[in-house]
């Protein structure tokens, strides 16, 4: 199979994982091939979360380019006017629409754990999306994580309040992910 080169678009809620784990300087080594931005709407969403650690280590992110940042691009119709009907009709955050919006109308990679809200929405319109967990299972199989490290991330997320639908790696069976 052919290596894809696709930039993968990240929300809010993946961010928040890797950041409440320790792992936010990892992010980058999982998918090298797939640089991993963040529209400027999920930054300002960020910005907005009451924790400090969170906000400081989403600047760090961004300054060692390990996350680059994406100007949502007010400029294409199309995307601007699904991003409002998302918005209006589907009733989703600025961050989250933003992000469907775009992967919509490019050959983006959506990031998000928020299954309930983009799944239905990524299957209707052949998008394909990461989760967390999809994460997890790649650092695993590139040996970037060992299960002890995706189980401590697991845990530490979910003590947290984090939402994952695992306690352990042995618990979940990772997807094929053929899109990469």
């Amino acid at each position: 199979m052919e290596r894809s080169e696709r930039s993968i678009l990240i929300d809010a809620d993946v961010v928040s994982h890797f950041v409440t784990a320790g792992e936010a300087l990892s992010f980058n080594k999982i998918f090298p091939h797939n640089p991993i931005f963040m529209l400027d709407k999920v930054h300002a969403e960020l910005q907005r979360w009451p924790s400090d650690v969170l906000r400081m280590e989403v600047s760090v992110m961004l300054s060692k380019k390990i996350i680059r940042l994406m100007n949502f691009p007010d400029d294409n119709e199309a995307i601007v006017k699904e991003y409002a009907w998302i918005k209006s009709m589907l009733f989703k955050g600025d961050g989250e629409s933003a992000c469907l919006a775009v992967v919509r109308y490019t050959k983006n990679i959506l990031a998000s754990s928020n299954l309930k809200d983009i799944k239905s929405y990524c299957l209707t319109h052949k998008i394909d999306y990461l989760t967390t967990m999809d994460f997890l299972c790649e650092a695993l199989r590139r040996g970037v994580f060992d299960m002890f490290k995706c189980d401590r991330f697991i845990q530490t997320v979910k003590n947290a309040g984090g939402k994952l639908p695992v306690n352990g790696m042995k618990e979940y069976n990772c997807r094929t992910i053929d899109f990469l």
